[in-house]
């Protein structure tokens, strides 16, 4: 079954020294995420309040999917009628997706929607800027019909754009601000240029969830684990609990085996399409740069492309970079979650007492505190305000 699916120099800097220390930086800063994740009592206001009032419908999710688990080794390959093996793994996914809708939940989840919604408005209001400098050109001064855009029509829109687009950088600033002191809360240290990086980049939505989703899981099994105390010598009671931790962990796995699958199946090969198609573009450049049948201003310009399609390329290398970065680091981070899933389906299957329970739970907080579960990688600050837009240019087309 699928059941899957460093703060130092600026982007276009040269990689070194202070670049191994990023990292460094980057897997202590992890650390004390993992370590820092909220201990709770035993009160169920100690869990977050969306955890608490959506627990029965998160609880019973993900025991549906446990009871398609259990199914899974009994079904056909493949059949006509029926259940298969096929058919009810995807079941098991749909289900865990729905778990992950309640899990995404949280302050810095809303942040994060926040700041993605205003990313998205701002490029909008700028395009219609451009079409109204556009359409100013050919504008009548005046006109006694109402419809007509006149120029001075025109210049009052403008300015009401550069005001919506002012406000709404300073309200993504402020956003970018509280999401940077809600991943700190959570134990992620990133700051601002950081936090500016991962939003502009394809896989940052995706690490931003997981770390609101792994905080989550954390909160979920120190609560299952106080639980399994007060039922202590209520087996069928503690094998449910085993159940529940065994498909939590199939949950995790499943977002990260989900992220290097939009790596490998997605973003990867894209941004190799828009690097072959803009060396394309520069070679062509470069060739009629130099063909002395153009005028020396369509060989100026001619050269002006050449240069702007190097920096895409120059830019598109660092995203493969940082999509290499980020795939091996959740690669790594699979086969820790991969062991720890094995002992808890062991565990599950031959659960004889809350000891055992509590025994698992134990081993797997200890796996949690100990690995890079976000697998985010290197993140450094853009050098420079034409990288920055080139690698949201490229962004943009990735997300098409």
């Amino acid at each position: 079954m699928r059941v899957h699916e460093g703060n130092v120099r600026g982007y276009g800097a040269e990689r070194g020294a202070s670049g191994r220390m990023g990292r460094r930086v980057l897997a202590a800063g992890f650390a004390l995420f993992l370590l820092a994740a909220p201990a709770f009592s035993t009160s169920e206001d100690s869990l977050p309040g969306y955890l608490v009032e959506k627990w029965g419908r998160l609880t019973g999710t993900l025991s549906e999917a446990l009871a398609l688990r259990d199914r899974q080794e009994t079904l056909p390959a493949s059949s006509w009628f029926g259940a298969d093996k096929s058919s009810n793994a995807k079941k098991i996914d749909e289900l865990l997706d729905q778990a992950l809708e309640i899990l995404v939940q949280g302050r810095a989840g809303d942040l994060r929607r926040q700041a993605l919604e205003l990313r998205t408005d701002i490029p909008g209001l700028r395009l219609e800027a451009d079409g109204l400098r556009n359409e100013r050109i050919s504008a009548p001064e005046t006109s006694r019909l109402p419809w007509v855009r006149t120029r001075a029509k025109i210049d009052e829109r403008l300015s009401e754009l550069e005001e919506e687009i002012s406000h709404r950088e300073r309200a993504l600033s402020e956003v970018n601000a509280q999401l940077a002191e809600a991943l700190r809360a959570l134990g992620l240290q990133l700051d601002q240029g950081q936090i500016d990086v991962l939003l502009s980049s394809v896989t940052g939505d995706d690490l931003l969830q997981n770390a609101v989703v792994f905080a989550n899981v954390r909160a979920m099994v120190e609560k299952l684990a106080e639980l399994s105390r007060e039922d202590r010598d209520n087996l069928e009671i503690n094998r449910r609990y085993s159940g529940l931790y065994l498909v939590l962990n199939d949950l995790l796995i499943h977002t990260q085996e989900e992220l290097v699958r939009k790596i490998d199946e997605d973003y990867k090969p894209r941004l190799g399409e828009i690097a072959k198609e803009a060396e394309a573009l520069r070679r062509d450049a470069l060739a009629k740069a130099g063909q002395k049948g153009y005028t020396e201003a369509q060989r100026r310009s001619f050269s002006l492309n050449a240069e702007s399609n190097a920096m895409t390329l120059r830019v598109a290398d660092l995203y493969m970079q940082l999509l290499d970065s980020q795939r091996k680091g959740v690669l790594d981070n699979l086969t820790d979650l991969r062991r720890n899933r094995d002992l808890a389906e062991n565990t599950y299957r031959t659960v004889r007492s809350s000891g055992d329970l509590r025994n698992l739970i134990r081993s797997g907080l200890e796996l949690f505190d100990s690995i890079h579960a976000l697998s985010m990688p290197e993140i450094r600050p853009f050098e420079n305000e034409t990288i920055r837009r080139e690698f949201e240019e490229i962004n943009k087309r990735l997300k098409r």
